[in-house]
């Protein structure tokens, strides 16, 4: 008799075959169900596209739900508002040229035909699973850094026996994805403009840092349940790849709420914010027109406000607590960074760093609030782009109260 799907999801629950456990009805046990089966059966009728996460969907429902939610589905500047305005401005002012340096990291699967299909669908799964390896050094960036494999072969953190699923082959860990870093550090680790000013430099405050952690630790959690219908694992790591633009779109507590420790302290007529920064590279860190601006609030003993450290601009009412990265253009004038010809600031925090904000305080003070509002674009920027998307508000942080 045909084994059934419902057969098969029955005696198989995953990337391994299952002995069937004994029965008191006189029918014989049906022999051990092997994974391809149920797979097979799951994607009956599907083609597989390497650039299309849709059909991957059948066996791998949870993480393609997932990656749909992230940033990295959105990637291509179709997609993208805020890349989109920048990737114009620097096509005006740069040339031609830069599309293809932008696509490196925006459309790896296609860095020469700028809205293909593959191209349009950003950093999908092939982008990191069909893969050989990552290379390092030479200044790769990048699709320049990867090693694609053969065509439909998928390989991912775990080792898995060829013959495994239907549609593709499998085979060994991918050493690039197994130590949560390498792969990451391909797109997200140190870029440089055009006069050798550093832009991003993720990659080296990780080194630095020495924080035995990888991107993943935080930026791919684990969660609860099975990434898809043909896996015995009770958890994977997800996919939504969190970071500030998904804490910004989907709003709530997020991955920005841990990465500083705020806490204070009066001292006479002084409060004293404390920030830690608990992440294993600078805060803020990535895109250089992120900016991270501490509010501190001065109340008296019934809650009526007395006053504010930042009350008009923050670079004059209180630079220090201003996290952010500055740069200048040839004539010293305040420059986007693609255009710089010399950063003169960055208070960022380091890694691990644990930095005190002294504020002097209004007369009859009693308690202060304390908080962190985090830009995915600062102001500087949004104006130079002439950019009004949702990126422009502010993500705020829990407060913390500072009473005396």
């Amino acid at each position: 008799m045909r084994t059934t799907l419902l057969t098969l999801l029955l005696t198989t629950v995953g990337c391994q075959s299952t002995q069937a456990t004994s029965s008191t009805s006189t029918t014989s046990t049906p022999p051990p169900v092997k994974v391809n089966e149920v797979a097979a059966a799951l994607a009956a009728g599907i083609t597989l596209d390497a650039d299309d996460p849709a059909t991957c969907q059948p066996c791998h429902a949870q993480v393609v739900a997932e990656f749909q939610e992230s940033l990295h589905s959105r990637a291509h500047h179709a997609n993208d508002a805020l890349y989109a305005s920048m990737r114009t401005m620097r096509l005006a002012k740069q040339g031609p040229q830069i599309a293809g340096a932008c696509a490196n990291c925006h459309s790896p699967r296609d860095t020469k035909d700028f809205d293909s299909k593959a191209a349009r669908a950003g950093v999908t799964c092939a982008t990191c699973h069909q893969l050989e390896g990552v290379r390092s050094g030479d200044g790769l960036k990048g699709a320049a850094a990867l090693i694609v494999g053969p065509e439909k072969t998928f390989r991912g953190p775990h080792d898995l026996v060829n013959g495994t699923a239907p549609l593709h082959a499998t085979g060994a860990a991918l050493p690039a994805l197994v130590d949560g870093t390498s792969l990451c550090l391909a797109c997200h680790g140190e870029e440089t403009n055009a006069a050798g000013v550093a832009t991003c430099t993720t990659g080296p405050e990780y080194v630095a840092s020495k924080d035995g952690r990888s991107c993943t630790s935080c930026h791919m959690a684990e969660v609860e349940g099975a990434s898809g219908a043909v896996t015995t694992r009770t958890k994977h790591r997800s996919h939504r790849f969190a970071g500030p633009h998904q804490q910004h779109r989907l709003g709530g507590p997020g991955l920005l709420d841990d990465a500083v420790k705020l806490s204070g302290r009066f001292e006479g007529d002084a409060v004293i914010a404390v920030l830690e920064n608990t992440s294993p590279h600078g805060f803020p860190t990535g895109f250089p027109a992120r900016v991270a601006m501490l509010d501190l609030r001065a109340l008296d003993a019934t809650g009526k406000e007395l006053g504010r450290n930042i009350t008009s601009d923050p670079m004059k009412d209180h630079p220090e607590a201003v996290f952010n990265r500055g740069y200048v253009d040839a004539e010293g004038k305040p420059s986007l960074a693609p255009f710089a010809a010399k950063q003169v600031r960055d208070n960022r925090l380091t890694p691990a760093e644990k930095r005190e904000v002294r504020w002097k305080v209004p007369a009859q003070t009693a308690k202060v609030e304390a908080r962190l509002r985090f830009f995915l674009l600062a102001p500087f920027a949004a104006k130079q782009l002439e950019y009004t998307g949702p990126e422009t508000k502010a993500v705020l942080l829990a407060p913390v109260v500072v009473s005396r």
